[in-house]
């Protein structure tokens, strides 16, 4: 096929959506950056952050087993009852899935929640997907790791 041929044709098909996952800007360092954010955002009860790093959808399902809406979880650290003074990522592995992501991993966590100090390990895995142009976490779901 002919150079000029060519083009139209591609521009056809990545215009059906089969180029999107390529068009989609994302390596494991983007996802490691986002839990690097998001972790700081939350140690510094960073409202505006998490607002915007929050897709309209958003839902935690929390330790005990219950789950929280995107405005519960915002809400903790609106009212300062949870602040963390460490978060740490490890074990972390990016599944990308076209235009979203999961990121799994263990995170270990220390702070005060209602006046009350703790330590533990948790693990996680956050769902992202791109969306107006950026990575937008839809879901937290996080167990806690018990010790023998």
């Amino acid at each position: 096929m002919k150079l000029p041929l060519l083009v139209p044709v591609l521009a056809l098909i990545c215009s059906t959506g089969i180029c999107a996952a390529q068009s989609t800007p994302a390596d494991e360092a983007t996802f490691r950056k986002l839990q690097s954010d998001w972790a700081e955002a939350r140690k510094n009860q960073d409202v505006a952050f998490l607002e915007r790093f929050y897709a309209t959808e958003f839902t935690v399902g929390v330790m005990n087993g219950s789950e929280n809406t995107r405005e519960q979880d915002i809400s903790v650290f609106r009212t300062k009852i949870l602040k963390p003074a460490v978060i740490t990522d490890t074990e972390m592995v990016v599944h990308r899935y076209g235009e979203a992501a999961l990121v799994t991993g263990v995170e270990h966590l220390e702070g005060t929640y209602a006046g009350n100090s703790g330590a533990f390990d948790l693990r996680f895995a956050n769902t992202y997907v791109y969306r107006d142009g950026r990575w937008q976490m839809v879901r937290h779901q996080a167990t806690p790791i018990v010790k023998p």
